[in-house]
């Protein structure tokens, strides 16, 4: 996030634990660029609740025409607190249960999101036993194994996620003995997050397109695709332009896969257009010059921030006293939390300048998958979210 935009000098002095700014101002210059990528196209945007589903956030997305993609009841409950109409909502995520299930047919979303022979079952029987009809989509597993760490690849034929074409007998049995309380509305996907190339997703959405035609061929009204997200950001550098740069490339790219259908583009963005509007504010607590190392212990750690110690997240660390970066340099720091767990690590061997006890630090792009996974480990608070627009604070 930028600093000038938020002020966070101002914000230290009255924050006295780890707190998550988010610069909204910055996520609604992503969220119209990805509109303008797409504008010739027939999209529909449905944000990632499970990257930041803050509430203004969520009335953001939902002020930019986005719909959203969730993963659970809860998030399809915030999502409509946001004022998302349920038209908007589509449902994915491997595990849902009954009373999810039963929820969103209920409330009629967009779409459940199918991930097995055994979940459309389950599906159907929960709309038969409300008597009301529900448009489904399959999620198809294209054996894409994309450039990016393996705890978020997803569409890989070894990954958890979704289908490839060996269940499409089945399922087709299912369907034809269900019209009256299933419909099928066509195909999705997902195959990772953190790309920063287009080339994965766009095999991933050819073989996806091939399995959609052979489903039409077979009578099948299909009419539309999601293409789901994972558009990812250089975490190692504060540079924006090559992302916006992206975002154009990858309308493009879907403009011209798709250009001769006449179905709906459906995506599910999320990082993209929030992870450059975090940053989560720390206190030095203590500076530990150890033999072998010298430690930062700050107030925040894995509970606050989970991917570093998750898959080796490298997040910048920004300390907001910027006269610190003037200082003598030749002192490494491992920036370390509070938490009883060797792994949490913020940031291994990285010059900070002579920092002090009582320094304020900022770990930079922490606007996605940051407090949505926070936890109370330890009995920690979580930490505090701040939304700021034009360089202030809105409440």
């Amino acid at each position: 996030a930028h600093a000038s935009a938020l002020n966070l000098d101002r914000i230290t002095r009255v924050a006295n634990r780890p707190t998550y700014i988010y610069d909204l101002d910055n996520i609604k210059l992503r969220g119209e660029a990805l509109k303008a990528a797409f504008k010739t196209s027939r999209c529909a945007v449905h944000y990632a609740l499970k990257a930041n589903n803050h509430p203004l956030i969520l009335k953001l997305m939902q002020s930019l025409g986005f719909g959203a993609d969730t993963v659970s009841a809860g998030e399809i409950r915030l999502a409509l607190a946001a004022g998302i109409s349920p038209k908007q909502i589509i449902f994915s995520g491997v595990g849902k249960t009954v009373r999810e299930i039963e929820f969103a047919i209920q409330t009629q979303i967009k779409q459940i999101n199918i991930e097995s022979p055994q979940e459309l079952e389950r599906v159907i029987e929960c709309a038969r036993r409300l008597q009301l009809r529900v448009d489904v989509a399959f999620r198809m597993n294209p054996d894409v194994n994309p450039d990016t760490h393996p705890y978020i690849t997803t569409g890989f034929r070894e990954n958890k996620f979704g289908m490839d074409e060996s269940f499409l007998a089945e399922l087709k049995a299912l369907l034809r003995n269900a019209t009256d309380a299933v419909r099928l509305r066509g195909l999705t996907l997902h195959i990772g997050s953190q790309l920063l190339e287009l080339n994965s997703i766009r095999d991933a959405i050819e073989k996806t397109l091939v399995v959609h035609a052979a489903l039409a061929a077979d009578g099948f009204e299909l009419d539309r695709i999601d293409i789901g997200g994972g558009i990812g950001i250089n975490y190692g550098t504060n540079q924006e332009d090559s992302e916006f740069e992206m975002i154009l490339d990858y309308g493009k790219m879907v403009r011209a896969i798709t250009q001769n259908l006449n179905i709906e583009i459906m995506l599910e963005p999320g990082r993209i257009l929030v992870a450059r509007a975090g940053i989560l504010l720390t206190e030095v607590q203590y500076i530990k010059r150890a033999p072998a190392k010298t430690f930062a212990i700050v107030d925040t750690g894995m509970h606050h921030l989970l991917r570093p110690a998750l898959y080796g997240a490298k997040h910048r660390v920004v300390p907001l006293d910027e006269s610190r970066l003037a200082r003598d340099m030749s002192e490494l720091y491992d920036v370390v939390g509070p938490i009883c767990e060797s792994s949490d690590c913020l940031a291994h061997d990285i010059r900070l300048g002579s920092l002090r006890q009582g320094d304020w630090m900022g770990l930079a792009d922490s606007g996605a998958y940051g407090f949505t996974m926070a936890s109370h480990y330890n009995a920690h608070e979580l930490p505090d979210q701040i939304c700021v627009s034009g360089g202030k604070i809105i409440l």
